[in-house]
């Protein structure tokens, strides 16, 4: 279960900026990993240099290189030091919203000048393009081998399951944030705008509102959110490497999440994402028991699954589990409320339309 949860957790996160992009605004982004992959590799990479360079460690010019030494003395050296712990934390999650930021402000460029096809095939190519740079690159993440970072879950209680209930706490309370900045953003003025402009976007301009800047900044949000989802898994895996981070799983796999669950939706988005991770780790924990039965490699199953699921889903329910519909911007308590207060009475009118003389007076 709490495997179940911290893969959730992280998932639920990276569905729910892409719902914000591609259901509410319209943005079919194709390149969630590079936001992940980007606020991950940072936060590897930042936060233990800076243990060493706050613990004194001689790195001998080359951090890479001698990364396995220098990250085993900087877990002793944080081991009693609390606040050294939450202020690499901290940084760490602040330069992955920041890189994740960056790269959204850079892409969103393209974003409101291309055709959806179009965007959607730019934005999977430079997420590709990201990886290779990541992955040849030596002294930043390691290359194509990953690297280890500081413990910064080292507070947790001694013993089996206690660090990943740390990890889950933290990961969870990330996921329920992002939710109820989800829905406050569906039920805002904005949400509503957002869903014009990605209904028709001549109509929204002609109604005085900036398209242009409205997917720009969603866009530069969501993949802000993405960077430091992307540092959480780092620091709960405790290291950092480029080919951790595939487009399938962090790309693909929260479309289908959205498409199960239903755009524009986000409780859809979460019981997509739910229902996914559920089954995803239960095949994992079944699969090798029907190696003899499958003529396929049961490595495989996951994938014939769910690309079998979402054929099935946009033959029979297109708009998912849970349908898109108009989200109130205020409690329908207050609504009703409000309906009351302004009801104006009207006058009874008798047979031919005209007000009976003992109708009430309207501005009564």
């Amino acid at each position: 279960m709490l495997d179940l949860g911290i893969l959730w957790g992280p998932l639920l996160v990276v569905s729910l900026t892409l719902n914000l992009e591609a259901g509410y605004a319209g943005v079919p982004n194709f390149g969630k990993v590079m936001f992940v992959a980007g606020g991950a590799a940072i936060a590897g990479s930042v936060s233990g240099r800076l243990a060493a360079l706050m613990l004194g460690i001689d790195t001998r010019g080359n951090y890479v290189g001698n990364v396995a030494s220098i990250v085993s003395q900087a877990n002793v050296g944080i081991a009693n030091n609390p606040a050294l712990t939450f202020q690499l934390f901290s940084i760490g999650v602040i330069l992955a919203a920041a890189v994740g930021a960056g790269l959204g402000l850079i892409a969103s460029y393209p974003a409101i000048r291309l055709r959806e096809d179009y965007l959607g095939m730019l934005l999977l190519g430079a997420a590709q393009l990201f990886q290779i740079l990541l992955g040849s690159y030596d002294p930043f993440i390691g290359g194509s081998q990953p690297i280890g970072v500081p413990d910064l879950f080292w507070w947790a209680p001694s013993g089996a399951g206690w660090r990943d209930l740390a990890a889950l706490g933290i990961i969870s309370s990330l996921a329920c944030v992002v939710y109820l900045l989800s829905e406050k953003i569906a039920r805002s003025p904005l949400g509503r705008t957002l869903r014009a402009v990605r209904d028709n976007e001549i109509a929204a301009r002609s109604l005085g509102k900036d398209d242009v800047a409205i997917r720009r900044k969603v866009i530069v949000l969501a993949s802000a959110i993405s960077g430091i989802a992307g540092a959480m898994i780092t620091f709960y895996y405790a290291s950092v490497g480029a080919g951790t981070w595939d487009r399938i799983a962090y790309t693909f796999w929260p479309w289908v999440m959205v498409i199960i669950g239903g755009a524009a939706n986000n409780l859809g988005v979460a019981m997509g994402s739910f229902s996914f991770a559920f089954a995803l780790k239960g095949l994992n924990l079944v699969k090798f028991q029907f190696a003899s039965i499958f003529p396929v490699d049961v490595n495989y199953l996951e994938y014939l699954l769910f690309a079998s699921v979402l054929i099935l889903i946009l033959m029979f329910r297109p708009q998912g589990m849970v349908p898109e519909k108009s989200s109130l911007t205020l409690p329908p308590s207050e609504v009703g409320l409000i309906m009351q207060q302004g009801a104006v009475p009207v006058s009874p009118l008798d047979k031919d339309g005209r007000p009976l003389d003992n109708a009430k007076d309207p501005a009564n």
